[in-house]
């Protein structure tokens, strides 16, 4: 059970991490899933290597790998938690419609200023506004002049905005999106999470092998073939069901396409932060209470094991009585 709390973190992270960076950092996908490629993945190789390094050196018993685990896990979590508070606002941005409730104050309705255009519901081309705030297209910023350089055939600005005003005036707008402005947090980051991924990897091996050290050696394939499917039905079919709930629920705006709901545009990116990195320690927490209780557990067998060693005849007795 701890393995499949472990596997349902794993599953999250290789499912949403890139998409998570790409919308917290204001990143590229291309930029996001190279850093967890480089960082990320060999930090957890590495923590998984480590700890069957660990195990062969010092020769671990059951217990010493259930410590192990225990130890693993709870200073993953420490590491963790600072990735709860290390990340970006959401940018300000200016649309006809919203959900008020998680826009978090964040929202400028445009609704009035660009009535008379007939903007499209379903298109979606974001520029950055004067203001300094983010438009999802150029109509809907009311914008009526489109200046285009020939000599790189690109748009370089929108100017005429009614909806971008500065002092009364008519604004203009720069294609692309105004971005989050704390790239400098995103590398702290990155350590972080490398670090609490190769400490949660720690207790990959010890794990895994206790389940092998604790069945009789007949029924070790089993064994193996039933930690396996649990970890398919436990982890790996609900949890990016669960991770895709989590971060649903902070869109502030959803694309609209053949008049039903598309993509997500705009998250509050406080609570995505929140929520998704969230859920992650949620599964660590339970896999250290199992892994806590797996330690106690193993301290009691052992500690049965050393009485009977240190008297034998006792030991023999008891076992006589439980008989009888």
């Amino acid at each position: 059970m701890a393995q499949a709390n472990l596997s349902a973190m794993v599953c999250g992270l290789a499912t949403f991490m890139a998409k998570f960076l790409e919308r917290q950092f204001t990143i590229t996908a291309s930029l996001a899933n190279l850093m967890i490629g480089s960082v990320n993945i060999p930090g957890a190789m590495a923590g998984i290597v480590l700890g069957g390094v660990i195990m062969k050196r010092f020769q671990l018993s059951p217990k010493q790998c259930g410590a192990m685990c225990v130890i693993g896990m709870l200073c993953c979590i420490l590491i963790a938690l600072p990735l709860l508070f290390l990340g970006c606002s959401t940018q300000e941005f200016a649309s006809p419609h919203s959900d008020p409730q998680i826009s978090g104050g964040l929202w400028h309705n445009v609704s009035e200023c660009s009535g008379h255009c007939g903007c499209s519901t379903t298109a979606f081309n974001p520029i950055c506004g004067s203001d300094g705030i983010e438009y999802i297209s150029p109509c809907y910023a009311g914008c009526e002049i489109v200046n285009f350089d020939y000599m790189e055939n690109k748009v370089t600005n929108y100017t005429g905005c009614r909806c971008i005003t500065s002092e009364g005036s008519g604004g203009s707008g720069t294609p692309g999106s105004c971005g989050t402005r704390c790239h400098h947090l995103f590398l702290p980051f990155m350590v972080l999470s490398c670090l609490a991924g190769a400490l949660a990897s720690l207790a990959q091996t010890p794990s895994f092998m206790l389940i092998l050290r604790n069945v009789h050696p007949a029924d070790k394939s089993l064994a193996i073939g039933i930690q396996f499917m649990l970890l398919r039905i436990l982890a790996w079919l609900p949890g990016p069901v669960m991770f895709g709930s989590v971060i649903d629920s902070t869109c502030i705006q959803w694309g609209k396409k053949c008049g039903s709901k598309a993509a997500c545009q705009y998250y509050n990116n406080n609570l995505l932060r929140q929520r998704y990195i969230g859920l992650q320690i949620l599964f660590e927490v339970g896999a250290l209470i199992l892994f806590i209780a797996v330690y106690f557990v193993l301290r009691r067998k052992d500690k049965v094991h050393q009485d009977a060693k240190d008297d034998p005849e006792s030991h023999k007795l008891s076992e006589k009585t439980v008989k009888v």
